[in-house]
């Protein structure tokens, strides 16, 4: 704990209580209470007793041994289940990378106008985080979207409000 810490480098300090409470114009029974785990020191005392100690503060505030090394077999575990958890979490929502099909689907959507308008969207739909290009294919999705619509307004207009029709008539 924090208190056999403080406690273990006071006395490889030579320094009694009372000459620390003097050095940080504290009462010396802050010092026990400290070392005896009844209270902790705020983040200026120890900056403070570090420099007193002549250690660093990851010194001071290290337990010891065993428990770093249970700290560090912790995080390993926890690294693996966070891998495992990813992995899980792409298998659940897709079993493989559609990033290429999906980009594909979107560009090639783009040939005939009305489909452009509807595949973009589906494609936008289908697409999530876990495909390798998922950005790439929202871009594209919604480029080939905005070039379907001016294409079929434009043919819309093309088709209904211009009088470009052919009027056939008879010739005796």
């Amino acid at each position: 704990m924090l208190g056999e810490q403080l406690k273990k480098y006071r006395e490889k300090s030579h320094l009694s209580q009372t000459e620390v409470a003097d050095n940080l114009a504290l009462t010396r029974q802050a010092i026990s209470r400290w070392e005896n785990n009844r209270a902790y020191p705020d983040i200026d005392n120890l900056i403070r007793l570090s420099k007193l100690y002549s250690v660093t503060l990851d010194d001071l505030l290290a337990e010891n041994e065993t428990l770093k090394k249970k700290l560090n077999i912790n995080t390993k575990n926890i690294i693996e289940a966070t891998k495992r958890q990813t992995f899980l979490n792409r298998k659940m929502y897709n079993a493989q990378d559609e990033s290429m099909e999906l980009l594909i689907l979107a560009i090639v959507s783009a040939i005939i106008p009305m489909l452009g308008i509807f595949i973009p969207i589906y494609v936008m739909f289908r697409n999530n985080k876990f495909n390798s290009l998922f950005r790439w294919i929202y871009i594209v999705a919604i480029i080939v979207l905005m070039v379907s619509l001016i294409s079929t307004g434009a043919w819309t207009y093309d088709m209904f409000f211009t009088h470009y029709h052919t009027e056939t008539t008879l010739v005796n």
